[in-house]
């Protein structure tokens, strides 16, 4: 049978280059979303299932895991990429719905993906990876981000007791900290996004901002059995940022 992977968020951005970097690897992918037209649209690509949701929702949660395994037989890879930003509010500006739909969104969502998959991944054989997206925000703070911060920070800590927890049982556990990368997110709050890039990239050390393949190709490095003696990591993807 095919290594199985499952990737959340991916229909855009780091999730869909994500999803076709592993397929082209020969791994089976399911991608699940809030969105089914670009889930279908990658699935489509890649021949794979989509699977929409709200990972947030422990019912859609298990359903993706679930749909997953009865389409490919078995989970050996899950993509915790799913996310969403806010800035520019500073954390007494900050409403309390606002900060509960971050931590639901950035760290909920990945526990309840996790909580169903690993089962999954318990059962199955060989190499198997969880590889959870954090953000280099977690590590190199910035004004006006605090909940996506902080639920950033608790997903490399997730990460990285699920890589002592479930070493003994053959899962590695490892965190990719993207920069600034040019998908959607990056403009979220930012309506001067256009006018801003080339003075952001100015800032980074290899003189651009990231693509989605710069932080797929960690991905699929870290998901694969060539990476099989690595766990517990939290690797940056950010061209130099977090250096500066």
């Amino acid at each position: 049978m095919a290594r199985v992977a499952l990737v959340t968020g991916g229909g855009t951005g780091i999730g869909r280059a994500t999803a076709l970097a592993l397929a082209a690897s020969g791994v089976a992918v399911a991608v699940t979303g809030r969105r089914r037209e670009p889930l279908e649209a990658v699935a489509d690509e890649v021949g794979g299932l989509a699977v929409p949701g709200d990972m947030s929702v422990p019912e859609d949660a298990e359903r993706a895991v679930r749909e997953t395994v009865r389409a490919f037989g078995g989970l050996h890879v899950v993509v915790n990429n799913a996310g969403v930003i806010r800035r520019n509010v500073r954390l007494h500006e900050v409403p309390v719905e606002v900060w509960d739909e971050q931590i639901a969104l950035n760290l909920r969502g990945p526990y309840l993906v996790l909580h169903a998959a690993l089962p999954e991944l318990l059962r199955a054989s060989g190499d198997r990876a969880i590889v959870n997206i954090s953000s280099t925000l977690a590590v190199k703070p910035a004004g006006g981000t605090a909940p996506y911060a902080a639920a950033k920070g608790a997903l490399i800590a997730l990460t990285r007791t699920l890589a002592v927890e479930y070493a003994g049982d053959g899962i590695r556990c490892n965190a990719v900290l993207p920069a600034v990368v040019r998908t959607a997110l990056a403009r979220v709050d930012r309506p001067d996004y256009d006018a801003r890039e080339p003075a952001m990239a100015a800032g980074y050390p290899v003189g651009r901002l990231g693509e989605p393949e710069d932080v797929a190709r960690t991905i699929l490095w870290l998901a694969s059995p060539e990476a099989g003696w690595i766990t517990g990591t939290a690797v940056t993807v950010d061209g130099g940022f977090t250096v500066t």
